[in-house]
């Protein structure tokens, strides 16, 4: 004969499904990074440490700040050994608010993917995240190097690449010569077979014009190693990237300045530590177990919840038995080789 669930069971089969829905929602709406690095050398904290606790303090304030119009954040939490140092940067283009989405994003995302690394730096289309225990402010960094690009030649691959060259040494001097508060240029050019070539160029504004022209150079110099003659490709560093293609990527309406010109740049620590990391890592390890592990959570809790139903349902039937008889009975899982 069938029996009824208990009250209690349902409300705690209910709870456990509504844990799985929101995990699952949180996974699906959750974007992926362009690229990402966990400098695995850099050291580790532990969960609840005091590191760790200035690190969410950190995060949360920069990606909900509210006060920075201009798309740069370079804040510090904490003291001494638990000190930790943040950057993010928006493209130049993107509008405060999709700014604070993105950084926010980023925060939930690279926490997830270098769990428990003090120093980690990810990159998305509109935005960029890095943070560590020690200085990154002022200091020209230009590896690691990501790359993306797609392979599609151009038709007249001389000249376009002579085309392409002009348009960037340009945006270059532009982009070196901004202010305190933004160092961007973006611009197109008509270029070979009636195609159009638009580019963009960025720096962290927190670097000099000369580290920034440098880190430029060194950016366009890494366009042979990967993306010479393609028509599109993306090179991204923790101090400056660029961008180009054979279509429109960037908001051309947007005011290349800053918006608030008359605002300074919160005055963080100078220390001239570099820090290097290999060059290229793959993120394709990261996609896999960003992937793999939340499913595995949802199948271990579903398992969990179906074995609790069992369970249940056994014990209720075994003491119902036993009921009958007049006797007290106790319900033990049955020992393996006994």
């Amino acid at each position: 004969m069938a029996m009824a669930m208990a009250p209690s069971s349902s409300r705690v089969i209910s709870l456990l499904l509504c844990l799985l829905f929101t995990l699952i929602s949180h996974i699906t709406a959750q974007p992926s990074f362009l690229y990402h690095f966990c400098m695995n050398d850099k050291g580790n904290y532990t969960e609840n440490s005091a590191y760790h606790t200035n690190l969410n303090t950190l995060l949360s304030t920069l990606s909900s700040n509210t006060e920075v119009d201009y798309g740069f954040y370079n804040f510090s939490q904490g003291q001494g050994s638990d000190k930790v140092n943040a950057i993010g940067m928006c493209r130049g283009d993107v509008k405060p608010e999709s700014c604070r989405s993105c950084l926010n994003d980023s925060r939930v995302l690279l926490m997830h993917r270098c769990p428990n690394q003090k120093e980690a730096i990810g990159w998305y289309d509109n935005c960029m995240l890095r943070y560590s225990n020690r200085s990154i402010f002022d200091t020209m960094e230009p590896d690691p190097t990501y790359f993306l690009w797609v392979g599609i030649n151009a038709t007249d691959m001389n000249q376009f690449i002579q085309v392409l060259r002009n348009l960037l040494e340009s945006l270059r001097t532009n982009a070196s010569s901004g202010d305190s508060l933004k160092k961007y240029a973006a611009g197109s050019t008509a270029g070979p077979s009636f195609q159009t070539i638009f580019a963009l160029l960025q720096c962290t504004p927190d670097l000099s014009e000369q580290e920034c022209d440098d880190c430029l150079v060194r950016a366009i110099s890494n366009i042979n190693d990967r993306c010479y003659g393609l028509t599109k490709c993306r090179i991204g560093k923790p101090s400056c990237n660029l961008r180009f293609d054979t279509s429109p990527f960037y908001d051309s309406t947007a005011d290349a300045s800053p918006s608030s010109p008359s605002k300074e740049s919160p005055p963080p620590p100078v220390t001239n530590t570099n820090a290097t990391s290999t060059k290229g890592k793959s993120n394709s390890t990261g996609i896999v177990i960003a992937v793999v592990v939340p499913i595995f959570v949802v199948l271990v809790l579903l398992i969990s919840v179906c074995i609790f139903i069992r369970a249940r349902k056994r014990k209720r039937s075994f003491h119902n038995h036993n009921d009958t008889n007049n006797n007290i009975s106790y319900w033990l899982p049955t020992k393996k080789g006994g």
